[in-house]
């Protein structure tokens, strides 16, 4: 029963993964008692998110990299990218697609940050730096 269960369970995962039939926003990797945090990170790591603390990921400004944050029983999707305030002030972060009540992204680390995120290169994207959404 397992087995099946977790051949299911991939299918969710990968589902939520990549954004298919399913919003990617903060999702809870427990379900029916057990926790699915070591297959969702095998499902990451098949989908080319590749795990590096924030502080060692290398992205260009006006790009950003789709990533998952996961953090025992919670995968929290955003997007790893640079934040410009002017031509001399900028930072690196991850921000995640849900926000907070102002409108800010509800889970914010900073790009010098040692915690580790799973980053798809292969998927970057252009963004316009001075109306990041």
């Amino acid at each position: 029963m397992f087995l099946y269960d977790n051949w299911e369970m991939s299918e969710i995962l990968d589902d939520i993964i990549l954004g298919r039939g399913v919003k990617r926003s903060v999702h809870d990797l427990e379900y029916d008692n057990f926790l699915f945090t070591g297959l969702f990170i095998d499902r990451l790591r098949l989908y080319k998110f590749r795990p590096l603390p924030l502080s060692k990921v290398e992205i260009e400004i006006g790009q950003r990299a789709p990533a998952f944050l996961v953090n025992g029983k919670t995968a929290i999707f955003g997007y790893v990218f640079w934040e410009v305030f002017s031509d001399t002030k900028k930072r690196k972060l991850f921000g995640s697609v849900v926000k907070n009540e102002k409108g800010d992204w509800k889970y914010v680390l900073q790009g010098n940050s040692d915690s580790v995120v799973f980053v798809n290169f292969d998927k970057k994207e252009e963004i316009d730096i001075y109306h990041l959404l």
